[in-house]
């Protein structure tokens, strides 16, 4: 069915984006090299069944990590690399080191509120602190801790609903997908290369990732890296 065809009715004060609603749902109705997303209209793509092991994806992320050295950073990976963060993220430099001594120490509680904290920060279309908060429930359902398993359904509810009023109803669509692991192809092509330790793929995975909107690819990849190598970041950060 041609897409001109559809019911399309524009999100409420976002009729200048590339975003859209069909019955209620909304989706991308864009053209991009990068559209490989499960809300990409014309060519919906969804990733097949994947089961990972969080020491293979842990030694993958440490090998990510060392590829990023020697490049510029992106977004909230500048951070993760201890770099100075910018207006207005810079007034936000203790909400992300409580997210990530909240991961290092395993403290769902500590997590939640952290997590809370970040929704809606920064700025664009998908915020950088929706990105992040994302990407760290994105891994943990791909790399879970066990003994959060029991308390992860009534925590997504709570994020969701979080979500509705602290950020913008796209981006909380779209971190509405991370809850569920489900994202663009080029992160589940990073899990994948991060599996499988071969460091050229990761490499590569790393790339195409990055290149997902202004920062949110960055910002996505400092989630998954925060979780996987759950550093214990100094006391006080830039």
């Amino acid at each position: 069915m041609s897409t001109d065809t559809l019911a399309l009715a524009p999100v409420p004060g976002f009729e200048s984006t590339q975003y859209a609603l069909l019955d209620g749902r909304i989706l991308w109705t864009g053209d991009s090299p990068y559209s490989d997303h499960p809300r990409c209209l014309a060519n919906p793509w969804q990733a097949l069944p994947a089961h990972y092991h969080a020491a293979a994806l842990r030694k993958g992320a440490e090998l990510a990590w060392q590829g990023l050295q020697a490049q510029t950073r992106p977004g909230l990976l500048a951070w993760l690399g201890g770099e100075a963060l910018s207006f207005p993220l810079n007034l936000a430099a203790q909400r992300l080191h409580d997210l990530a001594q909240a991961l290092h120490r395993q403290d769902l509680a500590a997590l939640e509120a952290a997590c809370l904290r970040l929704l809606g920060l920064g700025v664009g279309l998908t915020p950088s602190g929706d990105d992040l908060v994302g990407a760290v429930f994105f891994t943990l359902r791909h790399a879970p801790v066990a003994q959060w398993q029991a308390a992860m359904p009534a925590l997504h509810t709570r994020i969701r609903h979080a979500a509705l009023t602290a950020t913008n109803p796209i981006s909380a669509a779209l971190l509405d997908d991370l809850l569920q692991g489900s994202s663009y192809r080029a992160l589940h092509a990073l899990f994948d290369a991060m599996q499988s330790g071969y460091a050229p793929a990761i490499h590569q995975a790393v790339r195409a990732l990055l290149q997902i909107g202004a920062s949110s690819g960055g910002d996505m990849l400092a989630g998954v890296l925060l979780t996987l190598l759950n550093p214990e970041l100094p006391a006080k950060r830039p």
